[in-house]
Order: C-alpha cells, then structure tokens, then sequence
C-alpha cells in the first residue's frame, strides 16, 4: 500500500480497541435506525457472533502466527486472546455488513469490514482461514439476523 503508516495504524488500533469500534459501528446503524427491536437485534447479534467465534477458539486451540505471539499486546492478555482459529473481528466485521445488505450502510460496513479482514493479516494477527472462518461465521449469523427481523414480531 502507498501509505504504509496510515494503515499500521489503523490496523494496530482495531487490533487493540475492538470493542470500542464495533460499538461504534453499533451507536451509527442505532442513530441511523432508531428502534428499539433494531437495536435489541444488533447488540443480540454482535453478542451471539462474538460469543460463537470465542467458543470455537476453546476446542480448536489454534495458536496465532508466532509474529503476533511476540508482540506485548499479545503477551499481556488472557490465554484464549492467544488462539487464533476463527478471527473474531473478521466475524463481527461481517455481521456488521451483511446484517446491513440491503441498506445504504451495507457499502461503508463492507469496506469497514474488508479493511478489518486485511488488517488481520496485515499485522499476521490470524492465518488466511481464520479470516475466513469468521467471514463465515459473521455471515452466517448476519443471515440469521436477516431473518429474524423480517419474520418475527419481536
């Protein structure tokens, strides 16, 4: 990339502020659609995507690439932040977009979300599977999210 700085940094900075980011992106579908059933069904989302993605992580016990394994952030955080086999942010980033696919948010979330996945392997956080595990993974339960808002009186 031409602006190799600019995207080191980004990518160290959802690397280390998921969760403020993805609420970000929750606070801006919320203001954009604001009821209180959209709402409700992000946040269930985020949490089941989230959820699903970490539960896989305990019986895959894949370790992340040995170059992420060296950095401190790595080193100072709880073991199962240490295991790589989904990404969880490739999952979330891909509920964010497909929840949105047919709305004007989809096309910002899905750059977001590319922007996320690359990054991953930007800093060799996570091997290539993983990232699309969790592409998977958040696509499945986008769908999902898709569904329940079209066919239940929630």
């Amino acid at each position: 990339m031409k602006n190799d700085g600019y995207f080191r940094r980004f990518s160290i900075l959802v690397e280390r502020y998921p969760i403020e980011i993805f609420t970000f992106e929750m606070l801006i579908a919320i203001v954009l659609n604001p009821s209180i059933r959209i709402a409700s069904l992000i946040f269930l989302g985020v949490i089941v995507t989230a959820t699903f993605s970490e539960g896989i992580k305990i019986f895959f016990k894949e370790k992340r690439p040995s170059e992420a394994l060296k950095r401190n952030f790595y080193k100072r955080t709880f073991r199962l932040n240490k295991r790589s086999f989904p990404s969880s942010h490739s999952a979330i980033s891909a509920f964010f977009f497909t929840a949105f696919f047919s709305t004007l948010l989809f096309w910002p979330f899905f750059i977001f979300g590319i922007l996320v996945m690359y990054s991953r392997l930007y800093l060799k956080s996570h091997y290539p599977r993983d990232v699309i595990a969790g592409a998977i993974i958040g696509i499945f339960t986008g769908i999902s999210f898709i569904w329940l808002t079209t066919n239940l009186r929630i």
